[in-house]
């Protein structure tokens, strides 16, 4: 099958022998979307929203694909466009081959579940020039054009756009076209310490949704990640420290990156527990993002576990972990479904699972550095009565393998709470030996040792260990056929009564 037309110039310069599948809509819309592709003979496809757009075989297909033996792959109604005013998502249709976007699976039918006009997953935003791949066969490449994008906002005239880029002061060519005053050039995109330069010159335009910067002082950066960086932060005035999370404009193009990142604000405005960081503000300018949350002056556990030489001492470990214990109860029976955290979600929805648990992820903050905080929720997922609601990507697994237990490689998507006591479990585990509870060697799957391997009992990591305590995470480690304890307080049960019966002293932690 030949590919589909490389751009939209191609198209326009074969517009003659092109089959046009349908006119344009009539109702008023800024949005027209254009879907091209070759089928043997090239074919061209308009839309104007508001409308639903769908790709299949069915007759009420908007795009109809020919009902032929080559074509058998592609459901009935396999996907559907839904556009609006301003924006176009994509949605799969319960598809029983599924719908991708750019090679990546938005969604398919579950085996167990017959075909139907139901949607399955949420949609995902699209923009110009993505591709669209029915069965993963079929491709079409997306148009989207805005016809009032030349059209700037009456604040803000052509003039007005700062033509030198605010990061590195070289002239734009041409001039951005940009709702925003000032915008980063391609070279400067990516870089976050560029975006503290856009965020500057929008701090002396007196940007509103700056307001949370004002009298910030950045000191040095504290971390990156795949998507974003952290820097600390001070109040001039105060002297307060926060810490500044940043994800810079080449960044945000990416719609799900974009999206995770708000959901993370969204969870983390709506969190309100001493064992868990807290997110005092956030806001965007000339596309870069940003939040602003409590600076743990302590660091992390797994840096605290190097500061003690590698392995820290049992009731050092237990004043860590049965503190997080407590902020994971928290987390798994918090209600969220009124901060907006997911678009379709009942208002009986409680519960949020991390997923991600590891030392790494526990900072150790409060007045004196010392109180451990549950940190990174971003892969975190809502669940209520073994349904969960979530970002995640069909088919993906996210996560660290070395605190994951079988169940969460196995049913990523609806891992509950008891993946992240496991998570507990293992992070007191390293903590306390310096190793995870399983060897990942370097030519093997991790994923598949996750699933295969069992757990090495914990004093063969640490003979010296107090046996009543060894027993205890040994048990919560198993993970097969299940996991042992399904809520955070019966492991912190456990480990209080076996260390008590070691003689360790932990009255002031529990």
């Amino acid at each position: 099958m030949s590919q589909p037309p490389d751009n939209s110039t191609a198209c326009a310069t074969r517009q003659s022998r092109v089959s046009i599948k349908s006119q344009a809509d009539k109702t008023p819309s800024a949005l027209r979307l254009i879907l091209s592709s070759d089928f043997g003979e090239p074919h061209v496809w308009e839309f104007t929203g508001p409308r639903a757009v769908v790709l299949g075989r069915g007759g009420v297909s908007s795009v109809k694909l020919p009902d032929s033996d080559d074509f058998l792959s592609v459901s009935r109604h396999h996907a559907v466009i839904e556009l609006s005013r301003d924006r176009a998502t994509l949605r799969d249709l319960c598809s029983l081959n599924g719908t991708f976007i750019n090679g990546h699976l938005v969604s398919r039918r579950e085996e167990d579940r017959g075909p139907g006009f139901a949607v399955t997953g949420f949609g995902v935003p699209i923009k110009d020039g993505d591709i669209v791949t029915l069965a993963g066969l079929f491709n079409f490449r997306l148009g989207l054009v805005d016809e009032t994008a030349y059209d700037l906002p009456a604040a803000i005239s052509p003039v007005e756009i700062n033509p030198n880029c605010p990061a590195c002061g070289r002239a734009h060519h041409p001039i951005p076209l940009s709702k925003c005053a000032d915008v980063l050039c391609a070279d400067c995109r990516p870089n976050p310490l560029a975006s503290l330069k856009l965020f500057k010159a929008g701090l002396t335009r007196r940007a509103k949704n700056l307001e949370p910067l004002k009298g910030l002082r950045i000191t040095r950066t504290l971390g990156r990640g795949s998507t974003s960086v952290v820097f600390l932060a001070e109040r001039k005035d105060t002297k307060i420290q926060l810490a500044l999370k940043v994800m810079s404009p080449a960044i945000s193009d990416n719609e799900w990156a974009r999206k995770s990142f708000l959901r993370e604000v969204a969870i983390g405005r709506a969190l309100k527990h001493q064992n868990v960081t807290k997110l005092h503000d956030f806001g965007y300018y000339g596309g870069a993002y940003f939040y602003l949350m409590e600076y743990c002056s302590g660091g992390n556990s797994e840096e605290k576990r190097q500061a003690a030489g590698g392995r820290m001492e049992p009731e050092a470990a237990l004043r860590i972990i049965l503190p997080v214990l407590d902020g994971l109860h928290y987390l798994h029976n918090v209600k969220l479904a009124a901060a907006k955290v997911e678009e379709h979600i009942s208002p009986e929805s409680r519960g949020l699972v991390h997923r991600d648990l590891k030392p790494a992820n526990i900072f150790l903050g409060g007045a004196d550095g010392l109180r451990p905080k549950i940190a990174d929720i971003g892969v975190g997922k809502l669940y209520n009565n073994s349904v969960t609601y979530g970002f995640t990507r069909t088919g993906s697994v996210a996560g660290s393998p070395a605190t994951m237990p079988r169940q969460q490689v196995i049913n990523f998507k609806r891992a509950g709470p008891e993946v992240d006591i496991w998570a507990a479990a293992a992070s007191l585990y390293k903590l306390l030996t310096g190793d995870y509870p399983r060897d990942f060697p370097d030519k093997e799957d991790p994923w598949r040792v996750v699933l295969n391997v069992a757990p090495t009992p914990i004093l063969k990591r640490r003979p010296n260990l107090p046996k009543n305590l060894a027993q205890a995470i040994d048990e919560a480690l198993v993970d097969t056929p299940a996991i042992k304890h399904q809520n955070a307080l019966s492991l912190k049960q456990a480990l209080i009564q076996a260390a008590r019966l070691d003689g360790l002293a932990v009255d002031s932690v529990s």
